[in-house]
């Protein structure tokens, strides 16, 4: 569980001297620095503390209330928001900070989130597109900040000598980061998210990529843009460190709305829907079951075999697996991997290969034969080629 920056200290010291509590944590939404806030009384519609015990905060209350005391439009009509937390009869920056410090205290004692989002974002686009993602997955959060902040001028992409254009002319710059975040070690499952700069990722993505493990990771990038798309970061983050398995990313826009993030968000597999549909594999008279794995070639594999079964010849290759041209090419997120018996793999795309002994290359997973040992499975292959005809089994 990833520690959030915040304590009571600070916030009662940041009150009395009667400036905002935006000290910089790593929930979404709470980053900017909430300066000459006023104070707002209010009329008979305000919920009294007793009221608000039993209510909930949600980072989309801090926005809202945020917004409201800076005289900013807000997304919700906010009679009756239970805001009041000091009960003064009225809205001014103490109920800001206790309501930032409840939050933060809920997200750190009581989450169980196996995912996190992590995103950079520079002018909020990105972040807006977070947050959406947040409150649609109730996942964790953190913020890459640079420990030297880029100013407008150091993103004026007109200026060929500015920051942002020197950094991403040389691949091997790292952007240091400002209160890394301890480990990633108890999630399983990573929304990575950045605009694109010329092309590609920040190179500020690449200092993070590098400073953690993420061979057992899900990771799931995504972006925003005016109009270039998310191939090439998605290529160089494949490319950067080993990932466990790299779901295909999204492209948003500045425009892009919560439904449009609930519609992909609701395409991904990440309730492992089909971890009740399983692969069926009749080789030589017999019936071998797999479960699928969770990447979008699994994924496009059981759509597939949805219409029709396939019949697949597979050839013998190096004493350790069989491996066939597949009748179309499914999207590859390939990882260096060390295989073991009775993985399915996807190989360059457009070949199946089941492992009956063990190889290292890079491979994108579709899943394992269940409940069959590497004995078995060799007894049943035989020696070389066989022709195997592969269905769904609900």
């Amino acid at each position: 569980m990833m520690k959030l920056l915040s304590t009571v200290a600070a916030c009662i010291t940041l009150l009395l001297t009667a400036s905002s509590c935006g000290n910089q944590n790593t929930i979404s939404g709470l980053t900017e620095k909430d300066s000459s806030i006023p104070v707002t009384n209010l009329s008979a519609n305000v919920q009294s503390s007793e009221e608000s015990a039993e209510y909930e905060y949600t980072i989309q209350d801090v926005r809202n209330l945020r917004d409201f005391l800076l005289t900013r439009p807000t997304e919700e009509d906010l009679t009756g928001k239970p805001y009041d937390l000091n009960d003064d009869n009225r809205w001014d920056v103490f109920d800001l900070c206790l309501m930032k410090r409840e939050l933060l205290y809920n997200m750190n004692t009581e989450s169980d989130s196996n995912m996190l989002v992590i995103y950079f974002s520079r002018t909020g686009n990105t972040e807006k597109i977070a947050q959406y993602l947040i409150e649609l997955t109730s996942a964790d959060s953190y913020v890459i900040e640079a420990a030297v902040p880029y100013t407008d001028a150091d993103i004026k992409y007109q200026d060929d000598t500015c920051r942002a254009n020197k950094e991403q002319n040389d691949k091997t710059v790292r952007p240091e980061i400002a209160n890394p975040i301890d480990s990633i070690d108890s999630y399983d499952t990573i929304f990575l998210g950045y605009p694109i700069w010329w092309g590609q990722e920040p190179r500020i993505i690449d200092t993070f990529l590098e400073s953690y493990d993420f061979s057992d990771k899900t990771v799931i990038p995504f972006c925003t843009s005016g109009s270039s798309g998310i191939a090439a970061s998605e290529k160089n983050i494949a490319e950067l460190v080993p990932i466990g398995n790299q779901l295909e990313g999204r492209r948003f826009p500045a425009s892009a709305t919560k439904d449009d993030v609930k519609e992909w968000v609701e395409m991904l597999p990440l309730n492992n829907e089909q971890s009740e549909v399983k692969l069926l594999i009749s080789v030589n008279g017999q019936e071998l079951t797999a479960s699928f794995a969770d990447s979008t070639a699994a994924k496009e594999l059981a759509e597939k075999l949805k219409t029709e079964p396939i019949t697949v010849t597979l050839n013998e290759y190096g004493g350790f697996e069989k491996v066939g041209k597949l009748p179309w090419s499914l999207t590859r997120t390939d990882a260096s991997t060390e295989t073991e018996p009775c993985d399915i793999m996807l190989y360059q795309g457009n070949q199946m290969t089941i492992f009956y002994d063990s190889n290292s290359w890079s491979y994108t997973k579709l899943g394992h034969i269940d409940n069959t040992t590497q004995e078995e499975l060799k007894a049943l292959f035989g020696e070389g080629d066989i022709t195997v005809t592969l269905s769904l089994k609900e």
